[in-house]
């Protein structure tokens, strides 16, 4: 990761590239299930600051997730993706409660560097997550309506 890292916006052959690293940070969950709990607390200092990621994507879909407080500890060239929205259940997130969330998470990084996406695909492993391609379908119209609301 740091290798490609480095070589991010450099000259290949004569042509400029530019390549932005996305981390997720997940814990992955076959069939409607998750594999550990906690939140980014232990880990946010050393591994926000020091990936050469220019994008997070962290799972806040539940309580087990923890607190926004590690966001704290993203630095300023940083974009975070909140996934706020299960993969795991067909039942859909209010928009108020998704605002609200979005706008507690601002407390840490300003709105301008957040964005919104469901807290993993939804077939993360062969098994599948118990839910629909119907109930896919709106969580990701879910999503793009918060946006809109959030973000204009």
């Amino acid at each position: 990761m740091a290798e490609s890292g480095d070589r991010a916006g450099q000259r290949d052959h004569g042509w400029f590239f530019r390549c932005d690293f996305w981390l997720p940070c997940l814990t992955r969950q076959p069939g409607s299930r998750w594999l550990s709990q906690g939140g980014y607390e232990a880990i946010s200092r050393q591994l926000f600051r020091n990936l050469k990621a220019q994008r997070l994507l962290l799972e806040y879909d539940d309580a087990r997730s923890g607190s926004f407080d590690p966001l704290r500890d993203v630095p300023e060239d940083k974009f975070v993706v909140l996934g706020l929205i299960t993969t795991k259940q067909p039942q859909l997130e209010s928009i108020d409660s998704l605002r609200r969330r979005i706008t507690e998470a601002s407390r840490y990084v300003p709105l301008e560097r957040l964005g919104l996406s469901p807290q993993c695909g939804f077939g993360s492993s062969i098994i599948g997550n118990r839910i629909s391609p119907e109930d896919q379908r709106r969580k990701l119209e879910l999503v793009v309506r918060t946006a809109e609301t959030v973000w204009g």
